[in-house]
C-alpha cells in the first residue's frame, strides 16, 4: 500500500498547469489574429514600449504637416479668388485705357465741338462702368469673407452705391463736390466727433473747428460728410485748411446750416470700406506668407481716382476767366508752390483738380497748371510755378485738363512712371506678380508637404504595421498548436483507471 501511494502522480496541479498553458496559447492565437485583423503590432503604445518614444514624435510631426496642408489649402482658395479679381482688373483697365485713347482723351480744345462734347460724354460713360467694374472684382468673397478688406471680412471693400452714371454725377458734379485728386484725399481714415473738434462755426465757404488740431488728417481735396440729427447728411469737398486755426475752406458754401448743426460729425468719404490690417499667414513652422493685399492697395487706389476723375460731372464745361480786376495783381511763390491775389477771397469757387493757366504773365504764361488746393486767395499749383509779381494777368481755368491728368494716372495704376513722383509704386502689373509668386509659394509648400506626408507615414507604417505574411504564419502555427494541445488535453481526460477494472 504505501508503494502505490509513493508512485502515484497528482493530477489536479499537472490539469491547471496544462490549462493554463492552453489559456496562454489561446491568448497568443487571439493577439496574433488580431495584428492579421488591424495590421498592426499593438493597439497601444505599451506594446512597442522599445520605440514608443520615436513613434509619437513622428506622429507629431504628421500632425503639424497634416495642420500646415488644411490651413494652405484654405489660403490657396483665397488666393486663387484674389488671382481672378486681379487678373479681370488687369483686363479691365487695359480695355478702358484703350478705349480712351480711341476716343481721342485728352485731344479736346475749347470751346468744344459737339462730337468733341460727344466723346467726352462717351469717355465719362467708359469710366463709370469701369468703376462698377472694380467694386464687383474687389468685392470678391472666399468662404463667406471680403478678400480686399483687410481685417473687415464681414464688410464689403468697395462701398460704391451707385447705380448709373447721373448718380454719381449727383454726388460729384465737377464744380462744387469734386472727386479727390490725391491718394490722402482718395482713402482717408477720418471721423471727428464732438468730443473731438469741440463745436463747428460754420462761415462763407469755412468751417472752423474749436479744437484746430482736431481737422489735422483733412487735406485739401477729401470729400467730408456732415452728419446731424439736426441736419441732413451735407457733404463738401475741402480746398483748403488754416493750419494755424484749423479752419477749413470748402465748397459748397456751408453758411446756411443752423447753429444746432455745431456738433455734427465730420466724416472722411472714401470708396475703401475695409481697414488696413495685414495678415501675415505662416505656410510652415519656419516660412510666412504676406497676404496683406486690400482693395486700397496703390495700384487699385490710382486706377479708382483716375476713372472717378473722370466720371464725375463738369467735364465738358466750358472755361471761365477770372478778369484781372478782379483778383487785383498776383504773386507766385515758387518755394510754396503758391499764387496769392491781392484781392481776398477773389479766387473762391476755382475746382480742385481744374487746369488753370496766366496768359498775361512774363514767366507763367507757357505752363498749365493743376489747381490742388484753393482758400479763396491762394491757389496751390501744380507744378510750382515760377517766381513772379506782384503782376496783373487774368486767370483762365477749364476741366479739361482732368482728362490728361487722369489718364496719367490710369497708365501709372497700369504700369508705374517713376516719373510721376508724387503716386505710391505699386501699378496692377506688380500686384499680378505678387499674387503669382505667392500662389507658386503656396503650391510648392503643398508639394512638400505631401512628400514629407508620405515620407514620415511610411516610417510610422515601418513601426506600427505587422507584416502580413509573418502575422498569418505565426496565427497558423499558433491556431495548430492550440488544436493540437485541446485535442492532448482532452484524449487525457477521457483516460479513466475505471475503463480498465
Amino acid at each position: 500500500m504505501t508503494d502505490v501511494i509513493a508512485t502515484r502522480t497528482g493530477t489536479f496541479a499537472q490539469r491547471s498547469f496544462l490549462v493554463q498553458q492552453m489559456m496562454d496559447l489561446q491568448a497568443r492565437v487571439y493577439d496574433s489574429q488580431l495584428r492579421v485583423t488591424t495590421e498592426q503590432k499593438s493597439q497601444n503604445y505599451t506594446g512597442i514600449s522599445s520605440e514608443s518614444f520615436r513613434l509619437v514624435n513622428l506622429e507629431s510631426e504628421v500632425s503639424e504637416v497634416e495642420y500646415f496642408t488644411k490651413s494652405n489649402n484654405i489660403a490657396q482658395v483665397r488666393l486663387n479668388t484674389v488671382s481672378n479679381s486681379v487678373s479681370a482688373i488687369e483686363s479691365v483697365l487695359h480695355r478702358v485705357h484703350d478705349d480712351l485713347l480711341a476716343l481721342n482723351a485728352g485731344d479736346q480744345q475749347q470751346p468744344l465741338e459737339a462730337d468733341e462734347v460727344s466723346a467726352i460724354e462717351d469717355i465719362q460713360e467708359f469710366a463709370f462702368a469701369a468703376m462698377q467694374d472694380l467694386s464687383s472684382y474687389l468685392n470678391a468673397r472666399s468662404d463667406g469673407r471680403y478678400v480686399f478688406s483687410g481685417g473687415r471680412t464681414d464688410q464689403k471693400a468697395v462701398d460704391f452705391p451707385y447705380g448709373n452714371l447721373a448718380e454719381f454725377q449727383a454726388d460729384y458734379d465737377g464744380a462744387t463736390v469734386t472727386f479727390p485728386t490725391s491718394r490722402a484725399a482718395n482713402v482717408p481714415d477720418v471721423k471727428i466727433a464732438n468730443a473731438q473738434h469741440g463745436g463747428l462755426t460754420f462761415g462763407a465757404n469755412t468751417i472752423t473747428p474749436t479744437t484746430a488740431a482736431s481737422t489735422a488728417s483733412l487735406t485739401a481735396g477729401t470729400v467730408i460728410e456732415l452728419s446731424d440729427g439736426d441736419i441732413t447728411t451735407q457733404r463738401f469737398t475741402v480746398t483748403a485748411r488754416n493750419s494755424t486755426t484749423g479752419a477749413l475752406t470748402v465748397t459748397p458754401d456751408p453758411s446756411g446750416l443752423p447753429a444746432a448743426a455745431s456738433d455734427a460729425t465730420i466724416t472722411g468719404v472714401s470708396y475703401y470700406g475695409g481697414d488696413s490690417l495685414s495678415f501675415e499667414h505662416r505656410v510652415s513652422e519656419n516660412r510666412t506668407l504676406d497676404l496683406g493685399l486690400n482693395a486700397k492697395d496703390p495700384a487699385f487706389e490710382k486706377a479708382f481716382r483716375a476713372l472717378g476723375m473722370l466720371a464725375q460731372g463738369g467735364l465738358d464745361a466750358a472755361s471761365t476767366t477770372t478778369a484781372a480786376g478782379a483778383t487785383g495783381t498776383l504773386t507766385f511763390d515758387d518755394v510754396a508752390g503758391t499764387v496769392t491775389a491781392a484781392n481776398g477771397g477773389s479766387l473762391q469757387g476755382l475746382p480742385i483738380g481744374s487746369a488753370i493757366t496766366f496768359p498775361g504773365t512774363a514767366n507763367n504764361a507757357a505752363q498749365t497748371f493743376t489747381i490742388v488746393s484753393n482758400d479763396g486767395t491762394t491757389l496751390e499749383l501744380d507744378p510750382p510755378p515760377t517766381a513772379e509779381g506782384p503782376v496783373a494777368s487774368e486767370a483762365v481755368t477749364d476741366n479739361l485738363g482732368r482728362i490728361d491728368k487722369a489718364l496719367k494716372l490710369l497708365y501709372d495704376a497700369i504700369d508705374h512712371d517713376s516719373n510721376l513722383s508724387g503716386e505710391m509704386a505699386s501699378d496692377i502689373g506688380a500686384v499680378a506678380r505678387q499674387v503669382g509668386f505667392n500662389q507658386v509659394t503656396l503650391d510648392r509648400a503643398l508639394d512638400e508637404a505631401r512628400t514629407t506626408s508620405t515620407y514620415l507615414s511610411i516610417r510610422v507604417s515601418d513601426i506600427e504595421r505587422v507584416d502580413l505574411v509573418e502575422a498569418a504564419t505565426r496565427l497558423q502555427d499558433d491556431a495548430l498548436a492550440l488544436e493540437a494541445s485541446m485535442s492532448s488535453y482532452a484524449r487525457i481526460s477521457s483516460i479513466s483507471l475505471m475503463s480498465y477494472l
